[in-house]
């Protein structure tokens, strides 16, 4: 009887792991995002580049009538386990989520549209 219970047990175990639907994966971040908010000087386009299993985002600015363009340090980015793409930007951490209805990237306050 003993072996019975630790056998169904087991059983028990292994269909309930078998059952675990995996997560949805993470989607994926890298590109040029330009800025939709319209600056008639500026340009904004944040570019996210995969660096292993993480990500670099850098931050760009381009004058419009100069042409010249200025580049942020990039820094480092990576998926939390809900999916997010999170930046620590030493006062806290910002998340990124590419909203599934527009394909646009949301975070910072801002919204991006992927670059063609």
């Amino acid at each position: 009887m003993k072996y019975l219970k630790y056998f169904s047990g087991i059983s028990l175990l292994l269909l309930l792991t078998a059952c675990n639907t995996p997560e949805t994966p993470a989607p994926d971040y890298q590109g040029n995002w330009k800025n939709t908010l319209e600056n008639p000087k500026l340009e904004n386009i944040l570019v996210i580049s995969k660096n292993g299993e993480n990500y670099f985002i850098t931050n760009t600015i381009k004058d419009k009538e100069s042409g010249k363009t200025d580049k942020k340090n990039p820094m480092p980015a990576s998926v939390a386990d809900n999916g997010l793409l999170q930046i620590n930007s030493g006062a806290g951490v910002v998340d990124f989520a590419i909203d599934a209805k527009t394909g646009n990237l949301v975070g910072s306050g801002s919204v991006y549209k992927k670059a063609k």
